[in-house]
């Protein structure tokens, strides 16, 4: 095999120079990445064992795919960091903390807009026992956009082979795109090879799962996804190997062959479950579409046979976390309460609060009793009896087995989570779900619950015109255990178009919209959102009791024409590194959920002593200019002495289990005037122990 001179021949300098993995290997005491591969001894380091049929050792790399791009070529210790975002937002904080899985998936896949080239590299041999080494550069192998070009391959190729010494790296094209755009590419600088047509079992996670099998193209699969059709209850097999799944899963199979570092199958080897390529899966597996069914990758072959639901369910109960106890509701207090008026001075009010009221309306509570008014909203709470007695007193036709009967709600519910198909057949019960929430909202209120809403709210308000905000409040969210995070809906509602007496638009609160926003539509949104697919799987995955679940509603003057939305933590979530985190957008972005292509400005805050000593700017807002950002010092300094002042005053009635840290989550806007308002605060639990330096 020939080397390139004056790329590969040079070890010597290359392995000496420092580098951003030096730094970080040296402040971790580990290696945590490598600029260079100079020799065997190093590649052991680095590489990890592969039992596939022709792999050996494999790693991963990055390297620059943009000019901009703040990291050089590295390669990943695989041991230490099986995926490159885990590597990034934890060895390197400063440049990734706050860096959503989008995000990364965007800078590694993005087919015009790289900031990284990456992918795995792996020691092979074939069959007269020689030994070669290859790369992958990933991409996203439903969208063809993003399968790499021969120009972009060759650029990777070539930063490679200045870092890489161990042999002439050989390109692999991992999918049937990059395959059959390989095939046409004449006068290429590297070798090309095929590794697949010889092989028709391979297995990645030798593991056994039960589920019902659901069969997709990589074209369906995302729609699939968005529809919430799969679960942790579900084999799903592919066509082709998609580069991650965004919900668990009880097993994968894909109809092309994987690479061991994917990340599909570093979280089935994490979890356990079952996953491997078969050669055509949606032939061979076609009968059994839909079934219950127990699966084995095993280490020559796969097995499929028709399970038990008793067997399914205990295989599932063991793969979850342990089950999450949420507060008993108190479903027979009724009193309404102003935030400010809400006793939180004791642990047992506290308690109390959370049994009547949910976490995110009793945490605001006690936290606003307990910071300067000019960072408040007006707001009162609603208690989970207005909800429960909702779903108790009305209903709809309904065939909850035998045939369509009038059942209220509630019964409904109760029936649901007694049905077996309902309880392990996601496509029966997302189709479920949907019905009873679009039922829910074509409900109306009691007229004497809303009544008493009005009176409340022009207590607080003291002015029909203003747009009210209703928030979800429930049990089962923003708790230590179980966060919920995104899982229910928030609501606009106005008390003019409740009280005007007719259904016509516009809203009285705001003109620009052309239909009403009464509460009572604003409400029954709120509650129906409890029932959405995403939030039962959620809880369902925790082993949260469905059936004592319930929704309060906290309700707050809605900020109007905001410069700017927060979202800030008390340390980083996704390092052992305790400077406050604040990721912020401006007008009326989401933070956490924007659009594709929009994300926010990330900054790290050195707080000591309550006193801001060290501002770090991390990354800009898309929505800002260069040199321009969303938040500038001065609302960075107010924050976060404002966030330590919290840190040192909320109390917290939970304690942090050994090697976890709790921090605070807390949410933020900045009004048309510039005032920092608190709209949300939740503890996180950070697991110290499983982070790098922890």
């Amino acid at each position: 095999m020939i080397l390139l001179a004056g790329l590969l021949g040079c070890t010597g300098p290359d392995a000496d120079a420092r580098g951003p993995c030096n730094d970080v290997n040296d402040a971790l005491g580990i290696t945590v990445c490598l600029h260079s591969v100079p020799d065997e001894p190093i590649w052991d380091v680095i590489s990890g064992p592969a039992e596939t049929d022709d792999v050996v050792r494999l790693a991963s790399y990055m390297t620059p795919a943009a000019d901009d791009a703040p990291l050089p070529t590295l390669f990943v210790n695989q041991n230490i960091f099986p995926l490159h975002y885990d590597m990034l937002t934890q060895a390197f904080p400063d440049l990734y903390a706050g860096l959503t899985w989008e995000e990364y998936g965007t800078m590694v896949t993005d087919g015009a807009n790289r900031t990284y080239f990456a992918g795995d590299i792996s020691q092979r041999t074939d069959t007269d026992g020689s030994t070669w080494y290859s790369f992958i550069v990933w991409e996203k192998p439903a969208d063809e956009s993003t399968t790499p070009s021969l120009e972009q391959v060759t650029e990777t190729w070539l930063a490679l082979s200045q870092k890489f010494h161990l042999a002439n790296l050989v390109y692999v094209p991992y999918t049937e795109t990059q395959e059959a755009n390989a095939a046409t590419w004449a006068g290429a600088p590297f070798q090309i090879r095929n590794v697949d047509s010889d092989v028709s079992y391979e297995p990645y996670t030798e593991a056994t799962g039960y589920g019902t099998v659901r069969l997709y193209t990589l074209d369906e699969l995302d729609a699939a996804t968005v529809a919430g059709d799969y679960g942790y209850q579900d084999i799903l097999v592919l066509d082709e190997a998609p580069m991650d799944l965004e919900r668990v899963v009880a097993g994968v199979v894909t109809g092309t062959r994987q690479g061991a570092l994917s990340h599909i199958n570093v979280r089935s080897a994490a979890r356990g479950t079952p996953n491997c390529f078969i050669a055509d899966p949606l032939t061979s597996l076609a009968a059994w579409e839909g079934q219950l069914v127990r699966f084995t990758c095993g280490a020559d072959d796969y097995s499929i046979s028709a399970a038990t639901q008793e067997d399914a369910q205990a295989w599932w109960d063991s793969i979850r976390p342990d089950p999450v106890a949420i507060p008993v509701p108190d479903l027979t207090w009724d009193a309404l309460s102003p935030l400010l008026e809400l006793p939180t001075d004791t642990a047992d009010q506290r308690a109390l609060n959370l049994s009547r009221y949910g976490s995110k309306g009793a945490n605001l509570a006690t936290l606003y009793q307990r910071i300067p008014a000019q960072y408040q909203l007006d707001g009162f709470l609603l208690p989970f009896s207005y909800y429960d007695a909702f779903m108790r007193t009305h209903g709809w036709m309904v065939d909850l087995g035998s045939g369509e009967v009038q059942a209220t709600f509630q019964d409904t519910l109760d029936a649901w989570l007694a049905d077996t198909d309902f309880r392990t057949d996601a496509a029966v019960r997302r189709e479920a779900l949907d019905a009873l929430r679009t039922a829910i909202m074509a409900s109306d209120v009691d007229a004497d619950a809303i009544a008493k809403v009005v009176a409340e709210a022009r207590l607080v308000q003291g002015d029909d015109s203003v747009m009210l905000r209703l928030r979800s409040s429930s049990n089962a969210e923003d708790a230590l255990e179980f966060s919920g995070a995104g899982l229910y809906t928030s609501e606009s509602g106005c008390v003019a178009d409740e009280v005007d007496g007719d259904d016509g638009g516009p809203s009285r609160c705001d003109p620009d919209k052309d239909t009403e926003r009464t509460v009572s539509a604003a409400l029954t949104t709120v509650w129906a959102s409890l029932w959405t697919m995403e939030a039962f799987d959620e809880r369902d995955w925790y082993g949260v009791d469905h059936s004592m679940t319930a929704m309060g509603v906290l309700v707050y003057t809605r900020v109007d024409d905001e410069q700017a939305n927060a979202v800030a933590f008390t340390g980083n979530p996704s390092a052992v590194d305790d400077r406050y985190l604040i990721e912020a957008q401006i007008g009326e972005y989401d933070v956490v959920s924007a659009p594709a292509g929009v994300y926010p400005e990330t900054t790290l805050v050195t707080v000591t002593d309550g006193t801001v000593t060290r501002i770090l700017r991390v990354d800009t807002s898309s929505e800002c200019g260069p040199g321009e950002w969303v938040l500038d010092e001065a609302q960075v300094t107010e924050l976060s002495e404002l966030l330590s002042d919290i840190q040192d005053t909320f109390p917290l009635d939970v304690t942090a289990p050994d090697g976890q840290t709790i921090l605070l989550d807390t949410e933020w806007k900045v009004k048309a005037d510039g005032q920092l308002i608190i709209k949300q605060v939740r503890p996180f639990l950070r697991n110290d122990t499983a982070l790098v330096g922890g």
